[in-house]
């Protein structure tokens, strides 16, 4: 493993490491593409159905690889991997199921590595600072480990820790990245789909900048400021510096594990209903969101009390994607299909010269099949109904058709990733209801409203990986 911290003082061969990382990417990459020109070489001569089973085969073998490979290389590539997990619909499902493994087992940074950034942010003596530091972190990510402290008088804390050196390691993974658009861009036809590696970039820019992950508690710790029902950890301003973001210390009982919030008298559905609610009013009422609703993220206190945790992806929802929500939804409940393209128009979707009547087409069968959906447990979706959730029946057959046809709007990126992370998590706690049932009562209301999201008049100023 590279270890970023040390680079300087090792022998001047180990600075080879960084690059010896990126050849392994490109090596991973490049691998997955040749296994798929093989079975692309080999269905030309065998029979479809034989070829049908050696693509599902070579899927779930090459889903596993790069989940691996992902694990193995860490950095951008966890966080990749995670974003795909949730927003790949494009990808054969096998892709899914293998990278949703990386959301809760990202492994942990040796604690040497972690003091390096603290000496970075306090000096050599960072430690004395606090009362304690529990060199055994409570939480790892793909940029960043939380560990356990107190102050010198014995209150406790949370010390988010930013990897060492993780923001030279973000530039050369994303220079590698950027290499093989070319040959996504054949495999995947979609306009402008070096939109989604610009928007993960801007995103690791922005999670990476504790000014700016400060400034969101500090907006969401307003928002929620006259509710005993949420709480928004308290930033402890002398002991954050740098890649060094300290907070207070929430207890809580981790938003999935449903068994002890009954034991604790909490009704998990309350939760979910909290949840939602809690979703409505910031963008509702703030024009703006948290974009990572992972389970890791969120607590549970008796009452329920939501816990609300990392706010390194708290974004803002733009005009177009406010306006082009709000009618793609009144065509979904009135079922009109020209309304839902206005609606994905407005939003950005359609292409540039795209077919737009193919688009309509394909729209129109995917409300019929919506329509045929009845789901008891959403908690468990069989094949079939995730199917037709989905879409992809519609697709099936003229996929790279459709793709020329449309394109990814600027800001969908997270709406698209809340959105599946918002539907899974909801469905665990409120599995009859689900998201669709629990946000149809606040969708009535917005619309006997107005239906006006607002949208933050704050400048944005985007946060630059150096």
């Amino acid at each position: 493993m590279y270890d970023l911290g040390v680079e300087n003082r090792n022998p001047k061969w180990l600075r080879l490491r960084p690059v010896l990382r990126s050849l392994r990417a490109l090596l991973l990459f490049w691998t997955v593409f040749a296994s798929y020109g093989c079975e692309w070489l080999l269905a030309r001569i065998l029979p479809a159905q034989v070829s049908a089973r050696r693509f599902a085969r070579a899927h779930r073998k090459n889903a596993r690889r790069l989940a691996q490979g992902f694990t193995s290389l860490r950095g951008v590539f966890i966080k990749m991997g995670q974003v795909l997990s949730v927003v790949g619909s494009f990808l054969p499902s096998a892709y899914a199921e293998e990278l949703e493994k990386l959301q809760d087992k990202v492994p942990p940074r040796p604690f040497r590595e972690i003091e390096g950034r603290l000496r970075e942010a306090f000096g050599d003596a960072a430690l004395e600072h606090f009362g304690s530091f529990d060199p055994e972190p409570i939480a790892a990510a793909s940029l960043a480990q939380v560990h356990r402290a107190t102050t010198r008088d014995g209150r406790p804390l949370a010390v988010k820790v930013l990897y060492p050196g993780i923001e030279t390691l973000i530039r050369r993974d994303l220079r590698v990245l950027r290499s093989l658009l070319p040959v996504v861009r054949w495999l995947l036809p979609v306009s402008r789909v070096e939109r989604n590696l610009d928007q993960l970039e801007a995103m690791l820019a922005r999670e990476t900048s504790y000014a700016h992950e400060r400034e969101n508690i500090e907006r969401v710790r307003a928002m929620f400021s006259g509710r005993s029902d949420v709480v928004v950890p308290k930033v402890v301003d002398e002991l954050t510096r740098g890649g060094v973001l300290t907070m207070s210390f929430e207890e809580g009982i981790k938003i999935t594990d449903i068994a002890a919030q009954k034991q604790a008298g909490v009704v998990p559905e309350a939760v979910a209903r909290l949840l939602v609610d809690v979703y409505f009013v910031m963008l509702f009422g703030h024009g703006i969101f948290h974009a990572d609703p992972h389970p890791g993220n969120f607590l549970v206190r008796p009452g329920p009390t939501l816990v609300i945790l990392d706010y390194g992806a708290v974004e803002e929802v733009t005009p177009a994607l406010a306006d082009g929500m709000r009618i793609v939804v009144l065509g979904a409940m009135t079922r009109n299909d020209d309304q839902i393209l206005a609606g994905l128009e407005r939003m950005g979707f359609v292409a540039p010269g795209g077919d737009r009547e193919l688009l309509k087409r394909v729209g129109r069968e995917y409300l019929k099949a919506l329509a045929s959906v009845k789901i008891d447990d959403f908690s468990k979706l069989d094949r079939d109904v995730v199917e037709k959730l989905s879409g992809m029946s519609q697709l099936r057959g003229r996929l790279r058709e459709i793709m020329r046809s449309v394109e990814y709007p600027d800001g969908y990126f997270y709406v698209e990733r809340t959105l599946a992370l918002l539907f899974g998590l909801v469905g665990q706690l409120a599995p009859k209801a689900g998201l669709p049932g629990l946000v149809l009562p606040h969708a009535s209301k917005a619309f006997a409203r107005g239906f006006a999201i607002p949208v933050a008049t704050r400048p944005v100023q985007e946060p630059k990986v150096s």
